[in-house]
């Protein structure tokens, strides 16, 4: 055991070494930090950003609808007789011209029919005639008093009876001879055969049982609605001149091009909307019945400057774009957008064309940031 002396001299000898210990450690600390500079936007590294070109150009006014593709004929082929299909001519998806043969009922029994009527008509007009001579004999006689006038009114009879069952026979005949034309069953137009329904041997009974459905594809048609609030101008514009219509099917770049065709004469009260109707010459037929495309009705064009769409950017303060300096930063630029057209901005106020904006890489900018040019939108566009 220490005296009690020896033992608070030993006692402070170790609160003063940990209080050395702990103002070494601030100090190194105090040291380290002053070292340590805060990093500065300069040492930041270049946000790696995709550009483009501003261009003002003809710009076209487009009004934007979902249109449904639908012939402009469709007719479903229906035998006029009944009868046994014979003979099928065509497959599932041909192209038929007006007039082809298509399908064959049966002729035999509708042949035979016409035979018979033409052996009556022969006999009826040998009838005819037999009573047309009693009819000129008794004439004579009834006038010499040979015989009396009721013998002479029946040959009369006899003679307007035969003459109409002529007349009664060659219409039976000539029924029967539409009827053996309607064996033959033809294209009433051009189009395109959808699935065959029937097949060889079977029973076609009058009217009732579906052969196929031809379609017009080309041209054809596009159905679209549009707001009823934007009737005034397609009306304004479509007064003097035929409105262009582009129709750009699913998976496809480029456009089909049409006119405007037909305008409802009634609004729908439910919806609020006007129906109308394009046509298009399909020459490829890359427009196929029953399909969604995107409509593009042009009203007008004039010039504007156009961007792309993944260039604008939205802030508190309204839409804006990143506008790369040539000193190699980049400065915000706030726009007004008129409308979008596709994948284009259509700019009213901001911008005035030749600028390069930034479409990808925004995240990552703020003003003054310095940026490197990742790609150029407009190189790729030009070698699309």
């Amino acid at each position: 055991m220490y005296p009690k002396s020896q033992l608070k001299i030993i006692l402070m000898k170790r609160n003063i070494s940990l209080y050395l210990l702990l103002l070494t450690a601030l100090v190194m600390a105090f040291i380290t930090g002053c070292s340590n500079k805060p990093e500065t936007s300069s040492q930041r590294p270049p946000a790696p950003v995709t550009i483009a070109k501003a261009l003002k150009k003809y710009t076209p006014y487009y009004l934007t609808a979902i249109g449904t593709v639908q012939p402009v004929d469709s007719i479903t082929v229906r035998s006029r007789i009944t009868g046994y299909l014979s003979k099928v001519y065509i497959s599932n998806g041909d192209i038929v011209e007006k007039g082809e043969h298509l399908f064959t009922i049966d002729p035999t029994e509708y042949e035979a029919g016409i035979r018979q009527l033409k052996a009556e008509l022969t006999s009826d007009i040998t009838k005819y005639e037999k009573a047309l001579r009693d009819y000129k004999r008794y004439k004579d006689l009834v006038r010499r008093k040979v015989v009396s006038e009721d013998q002479y009114e029946q040959k009369r009879l006899d003679m307007n009876t035969a003459r109409d069952s002529i007349a009664v026979t060659r219409a039976k005949l000539k029924n029967a001879e539409n009827d053996l034309n309607y064996c033959f069953i033809k294209s009433p137009l051009n189009g395109l055969c959808g699935y065959v329904y029937q097949t060889t041997g079977n029973l076609i009974e009058e009217n009732k049982d579906r052969l196929v459905v031809i379609n017009r594809i080309s041209p054809i048609a596009v159905n679209f609605y549009l707001p009823q609030k934007y009737l005034g101008k397609v009306q304004k514009y479509s007064h003097n001149s035929t409105l262009e219509v582009l129709a750009i099917s699913e998976g496809e770049d480029l456009p089909e091009t049409g006119k405007l065709t037909f305008i409802d004469n009634m609004v729908d009260e439910e919806t609020g909307t006007i129906w109308m109707q394009a046509t298009f010459q399909n020459k490829n037929r890359k427009l196929w019945p029953g399909n969604y495309v995107n409509i593009r009705l042009k009203l007008y064009g004039t010039e504007a400057v156009q961007i792309p769409m993944e260039a604008s950017c939205k802030g508190p303060e309204g839409d804006f774009v990143w506008v790369a300096l040539k000193n190699g930063t980049v400065a915000q630029q706030p726009v007004i957008i008129e409308r979008r057209s596709g994948k284009i901005d259509i700019i009213s106020k901001g911008l005035s064309g030749g600028e390069t904006i930034v479409t990808d890489g925004q995240l990552r900018l703020y003003h003054g940031a310095s940026y490197r040019v990742h790609a150029s939108q407009n190189d790729k566009a030009g070698n699309q």
